[in-house]
């Protein structure tokens, strides 16, 4: 008999629901804004930041926007900023970071030439359709910064999933296997009502988070007991 994957998503998912504790959401960081100008539409605002999320988790995005910040005072400079610049700003241990330069700055040209400025205000103007396939036709946008682009900053039916999200769920069979991530993205909005997929989305961040700094952890404590051994060997080779 094989596995119900439906099955075994809700099953996830209730058991994270009952494990997270509730408390207030920290303050999402914002990014840049040219001084003198006004506040950046939030669409592009979500938009960016999905891009340094992407592969890399809440997490390690909050951080990174304080050093992108430094580097880059508006989203056109971020748009006019070389790719090798952008990937060192990024810094080698993160995520991705030379194709992640790369396809940031292809989206945010592309924006350009159909806008004339870097702003997707025009999207809330859309239909959810049209904001989807605008938002999907973007050169080198990633499924997961399209899909997120949509849920949180227009409120369409979308659950983002990267490599790094697709492997967790997979882990748990809460997704099939043999499934491309497109596929894998399509089947969980199958299985999850447009209501629930905000919340179904920022469960499973939630849930990356803490995989992400229980793993620091550990590798911390791995590092600070290395040492000890060495010095007992080193010791014992004395003797």
């Amino acid at each position: 008999m094989g596995v119900d994957h439906a099955s075994k998503l809700r099953s996830l998912l209730t058991r994270l629901t009952q494990d997270v504790v509730p408390k207030a959401p920290p303050d999402r960081p914002r990014f840049m804004r040219a001084p003198g100008e006004p506040m950046a539409d939030e669409i592009t605002d979500e938009f960016v930041w999905s891009f340094l999320v992407w592969e890399a988790g809440e997490r390690r995005a909050g951080a990174m926007v304080a050093k992108v910040c430094e580097h880059v005072v508006d989203f056109n400079e971020l748009r006019v900023c070389l790719a090798d610049e952008l990937s060192s700003c990024f810094g080698s241990n993160y995520p991705r970071a030379v194709e992640r330069a790369e396809r940031l700055r292809a989206s945010l040209n592309d924006i350009f030439r159909r806008e004339h400025d870097v702003v997707l205000g025009s999207l809330a103007l859309m239909t959810k359709r049209e904001a989807k396939a605008y938002l999907e036709s973007l050169d080198g946008i990633p499924g997961y910064v399209s899909a997120r682009t949509l849920l949180v900053g227009l409120g369409g039916h979308a659950v983002p999933l990267d490599d790094r999200l697709h492997r967790m769920l997979s882990g748990h069979e809460a997704v099939p296997a043999g499934l491309s991530l497109a596929q894998a993205e399509s089947w969980l909005e199958r299985q999850i009502r447009s209501a629930e997929s905000r919340g179904v989305f920022e469960l499973l961040e939630w849930w990356s988070s803490e995989e992400a700094a229980s793993r620091a952890g550990s590798s911390k404590g791995e590092k600070k007991s290395a040492p000890k051994s060495v010095s007992k060997q080193a010791k014992g080779s004395k003797g």
